[in-house]
């Protein structure tokens, strides 16, 4: 295990005040989301960042979140793991978790992952294929933390969760940024509570306070990425750190339980 357990520390933290983790998704070298702006939202509330890092074959399925790795395409994948460890200097009590696309795998190799992550100080990995080249696993055998997206109706669930130190990940849409219905987000969620073996996740879809309190009750935290997107991009640049600020101090409230 890392000498420093950011993410189980945070955890706890967070339950003895009550609340439940604020996951902030960012694509790394995206102008839209540059470090700047990755620091005013930790230090606005974000408990954890999930952070995108751009590859030549990765294509995320979510509108949002592919257009903001078109916009990071003129960083290499060495740059952009550069500016994941600027990212931990600035923010060295911060968990850094990355997501990680079987493309990612493919355009990086497992072991080149594993030693990008290690070196830039990142705490864990969301696996977006837990069971492909790179499994949660393989990942377990490190001192990084397994982060398995376990999507409904996958086997075994409880073989992968078997692999997650601190955290699982639970989508409550089909791809990032879909319309979420709360009372059937609700309801995915308790249910998902009600035979989990690990805390987990809960994302995709997810916009509003009204969401977030929806779920917070069943999950150990919550991720929100394309609702951030589509407030930056329709704002010019002068007004995009002051929004996001506001946005994510006004999620991090409503991870209080009731």
């Amino acid at each position: 295990m890392a000498e420093v357990d950011r993410i189980g520390a945070r955890l706890r933290r967070t339950a003895g005040r009550g609340e439940r983790l604020l996951v902030v998704y960012l694509t790394v070298g995206d102008p839209v989301t540059p470090n700047d702006l990755a620091v005013a939202v930790a230090q606005a509330g974000a408990d954890v960042l999930e952070l995108g890092i751009p590859t030549p074959s990765t294509a995320p399925r979510g509108a949002e979140i592919a257009h903001s790795f078109d916009r990071a395409r003129d960083h290499t994948p060495h740059q952009a793991w550069k500016l994941v460890g600027e990212l931990r200097a600035r923010l060295p009590d911060t968990p850094l978790i990355t997501l990680v696309y079987p493309s990612t795998v493919t355009d990086l190799g497992p072991h080149g992952v594993l030693s990008a992550c290690q070196e830039s100080g990142v705490d864990g990995l969301v696996l977006t294929d837990p069971d492909g080249d790179l499994t949660s696993a393989t990942v377990a055998d490190t001192d990084l933390s397994a982060i398995p997206l376990i999507r409904q109706g996958t086997g075994s669930p409880h073989r992968l969760e078997a692999t997650a130190r601190h955290l699982t990940y639970r989508p409550l849409a089909p791809r990032t940024g879909d319309l979420l219905n709360r009372t059937e987000a609700h309801r995915a969620a308790e249910a998902t509570a009600a035979t989990a073996t690990r805390p987990f996740l809960a994302g995709f879809g997810l916009r509003t306070e009204h969401d977030i309190r929806a779920v917070v009750p069943h999950a150990a935290g919550v991720v929100l990425g394309s609702e951030l997107y589509r407030g930056l991009t329709t704002r010019p640049p002068p007004e995009r750190t002051p929004w996001a600020t506001g946005a994510v101090q006004r999620w991090k409230t409503a991870t209080a339980l009731p």
